[in-house]
């Protein structure tokens, strides 16, 4: 009876051990599944119900936001600390915004291969 119930949780730990192998990915496989799953939204900041300083993003981890303002009075351009959402001023260059774009996504990378 006690060998019996050592096989079972043996099995089953076997089992869970195996499918965590399986589905574990690599640090470039992280990568590619963000690149090219993430989805991505501009929203001009008219459109928030709250004032910028205080819009933390939809909470969608497959989502990018690229929230656009025009009064320099909400801040300089700017990436969120969980790479969930740019902060672009529109009078900014171009470079800038691709710029913010890269650093949001090696954060969201990074967050992803360190698991938080």
């Amino acid at each position: 009876m006690r060998a019996t119930k050592y096989l079972i949780v043996s099995a089953v730990l076997s089992a869970i051990a195996l499918q965590a192998s399986v589905q574990a990915e690599t640090p470039d496989e992280i990568q590619t599944r963000i690149l090219t799953q993430t989805k991505f939204n501009v929203v001009p900041a008219e459109a928030l119900s709250v004032p910028i300083s205080q819009y933390r993003g939809d909470g969608d981890p497959t989502t990018l936001e690229l929230v656009i303002f025009s009064n320099k009075s909400d801040g300089r351009s700017r990436v969120s600390d969980d790479g969930e959402v740019i902060f672009f001023y529109d009078k900014d260059s171009s470079k800038l915004q691709q710029q913010l774009i890269q650093k949001a996504f090696q954060i969201r990378i990074a967050r992803a291969i360190n698991g938080t």
